[in-house]
């Protein structure tokens, strides 16, 4: 007799005051971010974050504090690549109001064979506190 599959979530929830209020702190986080407006990061991040890249990049490797993010934002353009587009596709929740999974498209050139490249990414928001404790990064195509 065959199993039926059983569903891990109920697949629809109530945004609730935490949810609003982690999604307004990514918001303005990445409008700093591209700003490189540090200061105004600062109150954003919580004192144990972490920056996850993958081992596969050049730059990969995990930063902590705003100053390793820091490092790592510098990093990129230096011994990774070049981005050349980067847009929000969608922002994915979930019942858990501190997990956030944000799905990019991104395309740019790499530094070191100067090849184009286009790729999904999807970045992982993880909060505490209401502040951001993790991002961590899942590239489909390692340029």
């Amino acid at each position: 007799m065959a199993r039926e599959m059983i569903s891990q979530g109920n697949g629809i929830f109530e945004f609730t005051a935490q949810h609003h209020h982690n999604n307004d702190v990514k918001t303005r986080f990445v409008d700093a971010l591209f700003r490189n407006d540090w200061d105004a990061i600062a109150p954003l991040v919580h004192p144990d974050f972490e920056l996850r890249e993958p081992a596969a990049l050049a730059y990969g490797g995990i930063y902590k504090g705003i100053e390793g993010f820091k490092q790592c934002w510098e990093l990129i353009p230096k011994i990774g690549h070049k981005t050349e587009r980067l847009t929000t596709l969608r922002n994915h929740f979930t019942e858990d109001p501190d997990s956030m999974v944000v799905e990019l498209e991104t395309s740019g050139v790499h530094n070191e064979t100067g090849e184009k490249f286009t790729s999904k990414v999807m970045e992982q928001f993880e909060f505490k506190d209401g502040l951001v404790i993790a991002i961590v990064l899942y590239w489909f195509d390692i340029p």
